[in-house]
């Protein structure tokens, strides 16, 4: 009997020290990163990420896997097929996520996110990343679109830098009077025609709106009067002479010459412009959001997260899982901005950081109360939809079609 109690003692105690011994065994991670290439801007801060990342949390292992953006994409679709996805990996955002949100590959994660680590991500980041309410994705950068204004134009011929668009109808007309082209595009590229069009329409329109119709949800319709007076308003403009002359047969690169050598004072465009600033023009530009044109769209912003990192709905650690997920999105946010990767979705104080381009940290001030971004519709919408929309928009700087006409032509995709 003795023996026999030894016996399971002895047993006991081995199951205890082989549970006690799994359980300070480190959680292994398998991890899907697109930045495989040296010449990525965000490797060298993920890189960094992943580092922070394993001081902090030596309870789990990670194993790395890096490949190029496209080759991801193919990989993850294949990968989703046998719901073999790694716990932790890189996405898009958009209509991309929802192909695999509908197929039950990505992990929600409201239950995870605390109070604390909701007010800490940027607002308006994660309306791409929801759906029916449900959060599957975590940013690690935004793009935005807004208006560069060269102050040392604006003060020498004492023009206000507009908040409205009256504003900025009466500042195009004293740049002209001025002899002074008030702004540039690269029409010949068409993308760049977008980054006004879109921003215009966002504000006669509203993101409700123009979201409905480049995701194409059941009534949308480009054929309203909000949509109308907002492709009139860039109309009005091109009427003005706010544009160059060949604007329509300008690359992107050719039209940015004159900004850079202090000739034009205003140009919309994407935040990474900020980045092609010499220093000497980082001193004289201000970047502002897009003038409001009375309708209450005032704080919607073009753009937005479009990317982030995302937890497999299979993952058998799904608690490491998402504290892996979210620190790689706020860490990544942090680390990629200081590097010039991208602009935070993440909260915090970069006040010590005193030599990042003071045209990016306005920009951050800029979003960082935003009501909401919207991806451009060449960006939203795909395939031929969104060349017909780079098409549209380019054909309206030209002069080939009317306002009416280009409202009719975009009906053409709900069909």
């Amino acid at each position: 009997m003795k023996k026999l109690l030894a016996l399971v003692l002895a047993l006991a105690m081995a199951m205890s020290l082989t549970a006690a011994l799994a359980e300070s065994q480190p959680v292994t991670l398998k991890v899907a990163s697109i930045w495989s290439a040296e010449t990525e801007a965000n490797r060298a801060p993920f890189l960094k990420t992943l580092e922070e990342f394993e001081a902090a949390h030596p309870e789990i292992k990670l194993e790395v896997e890096w490949y190029e953006a496209n080759q991801w994409k193919d990989t993850g679709e294949t990968l989703a097929l046998s719901d073999s996805l790694p716990d932790v990996f890189y996405w898009n955002a958009g209509g991309v996520l929802w192909n695999l949100v509908g197929s039950g590959d990505i992990l929600a994660l409201n239950d995870y996110l605390t109070p604390e680590i909701m007010d800490r991500i940027e607002g308006g980041t994660l309306t791409d990343m929801t759906f029916d309410g449900k959060i599957y994705q975590l940013p690690y950068t935004k793009a935005c679109s807004c208006l560069y204004c060269n102050t040392e134009l604006f003060d020498k011929y004492n023009v206000k830098i507009p908040e409205t668009w009256d504003e900025l109808i009466e500042a195009v007309k004293a740049f002209k009077a001025a002899g002074v082209t008030p702004m540039t595009v690269g029409g010949g590229d068409q993308w760049p025609t977008n980054m006004y069009t879109d921003i215009i329409a966002l504000r006669f329109a509203g993101d409700a709106a123009c979201r409905a119709c480049y995701y194409k949800t059941e009534g949308a319709t480009f054929k309203t009067q909000d949509w109308l007076d907002g492709v009139q308003a860039f109309k009005d403009l091109i009427d003005l002479g706010a544009f160059p002359a060949d604007a329509a047969s300008l690359t992107r690169d050719e039209s940015e010459v004159p900004y850079f050598n202090g000739e034009i004072p205003m140009y919309v465009h994407g935040q990474w412009f900020a980045g092609s600033l010499s220093p000497e023009m980082q001193q004289k530009v201000k970047a502002v959001k897009f003038p409001a044109v009375g309708k209450g769209y005032d704080n919607q912003w073009m753009g937005g997260a479009a990317e982030g990192f995302c937890v497999a709905a299979y993952t058998e650690h799904p608690a490491e899982a998402f504290t892996a997920c979210q620190f790689f999105a706020e860490n990544q946010s942090k680390n990629g901005f200081i590097s010039g990767a991208g602009l935070p979705a993440w909260k915090y104080d970069f006040s010590a950081y005193t030599d990042i381009n003071p045209v990016l940290m306005q920009i951050v001030a800029e979003t960082s109360s935003a009501e909401s971004f919207l991806l451009w519709g060449n960006t939203a919408l795909t395939g031929e939809d969104a060349t017909l929309i780079g098409q549209t928009v380019y054909d309206v700087l030209a002069g080939n079609i009317t306002p009416e006409e280009w409202c009719e032509d975009m009906e053409t995709i709900f069909e």
